[in-house]
């Protein structure tokens, strides 16, 4: 919300004297400048009037450059509210810092104003109502939900308009859930209408370190760019990255995409309705225990007690076109174990080499071969020796799309006593 605060006051005829001037002469016939108030617009969507301190900087620039006079509002307004001035044309500058804007700063807006006015010799120029406004422009950073269910590890936002002066927007990763920094960082526009802004996401998603850019045009002073990470999914269901500006999305996807690893999250409205009969069941007929009749509450016996027998059958009836496994654990050593597999999102049909480890645990089919698959039978039974030891709840969440663009979540969850 902006605020604008809002400063009434005259200006004396007496300059206060810690007010810096450079030496001018002193034949030279003067006039006065006059405020009839001076007020500042602290935000970029709407207004509000609050008082204010007087700790804005207000510089006199004479017609050669030079600076005539260097002063605080403060101190001017403590002194009656009115400059005298030899005749000529001046710039007046008003700035909230006594340092400028910065190139680029976490939570330090910076608001000013300019405007140029002459005085003639024996009168009085009334500037009139100036109002300071926001310098640099904003910028924050977010991701949408669909997003952050995708996070699987620490990432970063960089954002910069200068070269040598980037912010860094974190993306922090607990091993279940993702948070971010919301601080607003503040840029200065150092190249007029032609001034870009450069945002690059680098971050754990899906298992796999990934990397975008995209360029931003047309920033401008007292602009708020709400950059928002999204999920984006093309045509083919394939997921990719977007950013959101201001509730806009760009027309450009970043320059990766997810490549052929993603399991789709969320509702995509052009995608097909229904699952295709997509269905995973226990298989009885191949020798799976009678006992387990829940996906989500299968409890491993010990191998000492009981040898555990479990097999499942999936069926897809429009062909698998893609086939994901993503594994999440509450033991933290499985979990830690998982992730050096790099198998905390798994792509069955195009695993990694470094996946084959996870396969040893727990033997999900995988491989090219499964590509239009209709039925697929699959015997997890070996997963025991290497699960008990791991105490805690296991959960594996196979999603299946079919070549129609259907898609079917599937949990299995196992649970070690």
């Amino acid at each position: 919300m902006k605020r604008n605060i809002l400063i009434w006051a005259a200006i004396s005829s007496l300059v206060c004297l810690s007010c810096q001037k450079i030496t001018r002469n002193v034949a030279t016939s003067e006039g006065t400048l006059e405020f009839s108030s001076l007020s500042v617009d602290e935000a970029v969507d709407t207004k509000a009037v609050m008082n204010a301190g007087g700790n804005f900087v207000i510089d006199i620039i004479g017609p050669e450059g030079e600076t005539v006079l260097s002063t605080t509002w403060s101190k001017v307004n403590a002194n009656g509210g009115k400059i005298s001035l030899p005749e000529a044309s001046y710039t007046l500058r008003a700035c909230s810092s006594m340092e400028g804007v910065p190139a680029a700063a976490f939570e330090q807006p910076v608001y000013g104003v300019e405007k140029t006015f002459s005085i003639t010799a024996g009168q009085t120029t009334d500037i009139g109502s100036l109002v300071c406004t926001l310098l640099q422009c904003k910028v924050t950073v977010s991701y949408s939900d669909d997003f952050l269910e995708l996070v699987t590890g620490a990432g970063e936002a960089t954002v910069k308009v200068s070269e040598n002066s980037p912010l860094v927007y974190s993306l922090n990763y607990n091993g279940a859930s993702a948070n971010y920094d919301s601080s607003a960082g503040y840029f200065a526009v150092n190249n007029g209408e032609s001034t870009t802004l450069e945002v690059t996401f680098k971050g754990s998603v899906e298992g796999k370190t990934q990397k975008m850019t995209k360029v931003i045009t047309g920033i401008q002073p007292r602009q708020w760019r709400q950059i928002k990470f999204i999920r984006k999914v093309n045509d083919e269901g394939n997921a990719s990255f977007d950013i959101s500006i201001n509730d806009m999305v760009g027309d450009e996807i970043l320059n990766n995409d997810m490549g052929t690893a993603e399991t789709i999250i969320g509702e995509d409205p052009d995608a097909p309705k229904g699952d295709g009969g997509i269905n995973m069941v226990f298989d009885y007929a191949a020798g799976c225990d009678a006992e387990y009749t829940d996906m989500n509450h299968i409890v491993v016996p010990k191998v000492e007690e009981k040898e555990m027998k479990l097999k499942f059958l999936l069926t897809v009836p429009g062909g698998i076109k893609k086939f994901n496994v993503q594994i999440e654990s509450d033991n933290e050593a499985f979990a830690s174990a998982v992730e050096l597999a790099e198998a905390t999102n798994l792509d069955l049909i195009n695993p990694t080499e470094a996946n084959g480890v996870i396969f040893q645990v727990v033997p999900f089919p995988h491989g090219s071969d499964l590509l239009g698959k209709t039925e697929v039978a699959f015997d997890m039974s070996n997963a025991q020796s290497a699960i008990i030891g791991f105490a805690g709840t296991h959960t594996f969440t196979m999603t299946v799309i079919d070549a129609n663009g259907c898609r079917k979540s599937l949990p299995i969850t196992m649970i070690v006593e």
